[in-house]
Formats: C-alpha cells, sequence, structure tokens
C-alpha cells in the first residue's frame, strides 16, 4: 500500500473525545432543532397580490416607517379588518 506525497495521515484519525461526541449526538432523546409547529399554526398558503407602482411605494414608505415587512403588514391589516 503507497501512501501518494500529499495523503495526510492523520487525516482518518477520529479521537476519542470526536468519537463520543457523535455518538452522543446520534443517540440523544432529543436530536436537536426546533419542534415542528401544528397544522393551525403552520403558515403554508400563499396570496398574490398586483398593486400599481404607487401603492406599493406608499406600502414601501409605510412599512420602512414601522419597521414591518410587507407580510406582516398585510396580514395584520387583514385581521384588523376582521378578514383572518
Amino acid at each position: 500500500m503507497e501512501k501518494s506525497p500529499m495523503e495526510n495521515k492523520f487525516a482518518k484519525r477520529v479521537t476519542q473525545r470526536e468519537l463520543s461526541t457523535h455518538v452522543a449526538i446520534q443517540t440523544a432523546k432529543h436530536p436537536g432543532g426546533r419542534p415542528k409547529k401544528n397544522e393551525e399554526t403552520k403558515q403554508s398558503e400563499k396570496v398574490f397580490l398586483t398593486l400599481t407602482k404607487a401603492e406599493k411605494e406608499k406600502m414601501d414608505r409605510y412599512v420602512e416607517r414601522t419597521g414591518e415587512s410587507i407580510a406582516g403588514a398585510i396580514r395584520r391589516a387583514l385581521k384588523e379588518m376582521g378578514m383572518i
């Protein structure tokens, strides 16, 4: 078995610490990440809206002033109107 001059002999070695950490992660009761959202709170439906240039500019000024996202502003307005 001949080694190439560029091969690092330590590259394939796994330390005991790495191995124990890997095993602990793989066998953990709670593997990490956030829990899945339930169907009631998951926002999966999309609605497309077409605006005039003037309406879009007005909305852009509004969200810039309030720091709200466009989607958040529309969602809040629909909730205030009782539509959602």
